[in-house]
């Protein structure tokens, strides 16, 4: 314990020995340094250079741009399948053969869509016949009926006519007629009575012929007929219409008015027939609909593209089941590419219709192609939180083709004769943009401050603090301070 007490306190001892040696150095240092005016380090700094890679600050375009990854698609693609089932019997295109909108590519079976056309058009004639026939009927009909019912009606008007005359008492004046009718038959038979006793005494002495006494005989008995006919017409006018001429005149009456409603009540028919005439147009319209189906049927079995472009996959041959849903073939415009290309969420809000986009695509190596930006999404994927931007790109050639990686740049801002200087110039890049250069003149360096603008992937815009031909360090500044002397390592 003691011997560790004594080492201990001469370690003690030797520390504060150093310390003390140490301190007189230093003033030696320093009392010889105020004598000759010079610090050391700074002595050693000027006998030292430092090897440092510089470059010029330029005036030039600063393009800010944001770097972008995506696959070219085509704005046309079609797959195309069959809209009923069916039998496939030719299928004329292959794969990269160009096709024009309208173009049958695939063709299906129609031996049977024929035969139902043919069944079908002849439903169309035979409801086309029904109803010609429906409506001749009707016209018929209709004619007939209002015939009829104008018989009626005329019979009717001379029924009444006949019982108004029946029922009406004789005139004084018609009386006065019958009268005048029984004097006048009267004296002819009066006359044909005298006549007829001189002939027949002529006759007797044979002064007469016999065919005289058959003529004075002849007057005789149509004398006394006509002057009987008069006497009892006289006596029925003055006695008016018996009670049975009455009724009898009624029931011709009645029995012209039934025939009136009878022929009235037909009309009804009338009805019938435009319902027998819809009928039929609806059988008509239900036959053409059936013709229409059948020979939609027929064109839908010739396949057609409904773009141009080529084909890009043939998924079926002859010979085989066409079903609704099946792809058969897929076409693709390939005048219509476009770059797909995912942007992040923090770049998003920089984009803008119509800037442009320099593109590069993986498998065409060397070539670059023009852009413009087309659409932009308005939601981002779940996932990634990139947004989907569409980039047109022209398709001459047809080099670019679907399914390509691709890479472009997106020009957001573009400055003109501004001052450019290296990304690995600048140092200690603080707020507001405000950062340090080494600028090197008579090979040595002067730390000077500058105010950064736009960056791009290896040259800053610099607003204030450089000049064009500037010579900045861009390598080497961890080793310098202001004033140091250099070398420039070419």
């Amino acid at each position: 314990m003691i011997k560790y007490l004594m080492y201990k306190e001469d370690a003690v001892n030797l520390r504060k020995t150093v310390i003390i040696a140490i301190v007189i150095l230093l003033a030696v240092v320093a009392i010889a340094g105020k004598m000759t005016g010079k610090k050391p380090q700074v002595a050693e700094a000027e006998s030292t250079t430092i090897p440092v890679r510089t470059a010029f600050a330029r005036t030039g375009t600063m393009t800010t741009t944001i770097d972008v990854s995506g696959s070219i698609k085509a704005l046309k693609t079609v797959q195309i399948s069959a809209k009923a089932m069916g039998r496939v019997v030719s299928v004329p295109c292959r794969e990269d053969d160009s096709v024009s909108a309208g173009a049958v590519v695939v063709q299906q079976d129609t031996s049977d869509l024929l035969t139902d056309i043919k069944r079908a058009e002849a439903g169309v004639f035979t409801a086309r016949a029904n109803l010609s026939k429906a409506m001749t009927a009707s016209n018929v009909t209709d004619v007939s009926t209002e015939a009829r019912i104008a018989q009626a009606k005329a019979a009717v008007e001379s029924a009444k006519a006949r019982l108004r005359t029946v029922k009406a008492s004789s005139r004084p004046q018609e009386i006065a007629i019958r009268e005048s009718a029984v004097e006048s038959a009267r004296a002819d038979f009066e006359n044909a009575k005298v006549d007829l006793q001189r002939t027949r005494e002529l006759y007797a002495q044979g002064a007469q012929s016999r065919q005289q006494m058959d003529i004075a005989q002849k007057a005789f008995t149509m004398s006394s007929a006509g002057y009987n006919s008069a006497r009892q017409a006289l006596d029925l006018a003055r006695e008016g219409a018996r009670l049975e001429d009455i009724e009898s005149a009624q029931k011709d009456v009645e029995r012209a008015e039934q025939d009136l409603r009878m022929a009235v009540a037909n009309r009804a028919n009338k009805s019938l027939n435009r319902e027998d005439i819809k009928s039929a147009r609806a059988g008509m319209a239900s036959a053409e609909a059936n013709l229409a189906y059948y020979r939609q049927q027929l064109a839908n079995a010739a396949i057609r593209t409904p773009i141009s472009g080529c084909v890009s996959k043939r998924m079926t041959e002859p010979g085989q089941m066409a079903s609704p849903g099946t792809p058969l073939m897929e076409i693709v415009n390939l005048s219509t590419v476009y770059f797909e290309a995912a942007v992040s969420e923090m770049d998003i809000h920089k984009v803008k219709l119509g800037q442009i986009v320099n593109v590069q695509v993986d498998a065409l190596p060397g070539k670059s192609f023009a852009g413009k930006v087309a659409k932009i999404l308005p939601t981002a994927e779940i996932g990634s939180r990139q947004f989907t931007v569409w980039i047109n790109i022209p398709n001459k050639g047809r080099a670019l083709r679907p399914g390509m990686f691709a890479r472009g740049k997106i020009e957001l801002e573009k400055h003109d004769g501004v001052i450019l200087v290296s990304k690995d110039a600048v140092i200690n890049v603080g707020d507001g943009g405000v950062g340090s250069v080494y600028v090197v003149r008579n090979l040595s360096v002067h730390l000077t401050p500058v105010r950064i603008g736009e960056a791009a992937r290896e040259e800053v815009e610099v607003l204030s603090g450089l000049k064009p031909g500037d010579e900045v360090v861009v390598m080497g500044q961890d080793k310098l301070s202001d004033n140091m002397k250099v070398t420039i390592a070419r």
